[in-house]
């Protein structure tokens, strides 16, 4: 849903309708217009957090043994600003960069400059069919490489990439991310909250 303006909104308006926006309202600045970005929430559920919590540490520890590569990985609703013109800023639940410039803004800055390589969204309960596939097209016509799409619920994760292919991973699959995250490679489950062993009955092992 968009919100009134009567011309193209700078990321100074943007910062301000943050501040002043009710509580759990998530907006992006989309060709000088702040609109509301997918799920409103005041918190996470316990699913939607612990998978965002799984995915960060798989792609960190991924990174970290990897000291060729420059970047970070980060997450949150991590703002950042897509493009300039037009003028796109957006939270992300989580996300790879690649470049000293981003290292130097994840340590200070008000957001990130510029598309990330890979951006991940997780599903909510709220989000529509209408909302994802506006999100894909916003990241992917911004210049990010991949846009992850994970369901925490069926334990899936969907890779959409700029030259219109994507790949479809379900729990017990192995999922890579060449070659723009080089030797990248993860079970799918190990990305969800443990599950629960249960005997026959449903009593907890």
């Amino acid at each position: 849903m968009a919100m009134a303006s009567t011309k193209p909104a700078t990321l100074e308006d943007f910062l301000k309708a943050e501040s002043e926006a009710p509580e759990g309202t998530r907006l992006a600045l989309i060709d000088g217009e702040i609109v509301e970005w997918g799920a409103n929430m005041t918190t996470r559920n316990a699913r939607h957090s612990t998978t965002m919590a799984r995915i960060l540490a798989c792609l960190i520890q991924w990174l970290d043994a990897n000291p060729s590569l420059t970047g970070v990985v980060t997450g949150g609703e991590a703002r950042c600003r897509l493009t300039r013109d037009p003028e796109r800023i957006v939270g992300l639940d989580a996300a790879v960069f690649f470049g000293e410039d981003h290292q130097n803004s994840s340590c200070s800055g008000d957001l990130f400059e510029g598309p990330p390589t890979v951006a991940i969204e997780i599903l909510s309960g709220s989000d529509t069919h209408d909302d994802i596939v506006e999100r894909i097209c916003v990241l992917l016509d911004a210049g990010v490489q991949q846009v992850w799409i994970v369901d925490a619920e069926l334990r899936r994760v969907t890779i959409n990439r700029t030259n219109g292919e994507a790949g479809f991973y379900t729990a017990r699959q192995e999922l890579t991310a060449e070659p723009e995250l080089p030797g990248f490679q993860v079970r799918v489950e190990s990305l969800f909250p443990v599950m629960p062993h249960l005997e026959p009955s449903g009593v907890l092992m």
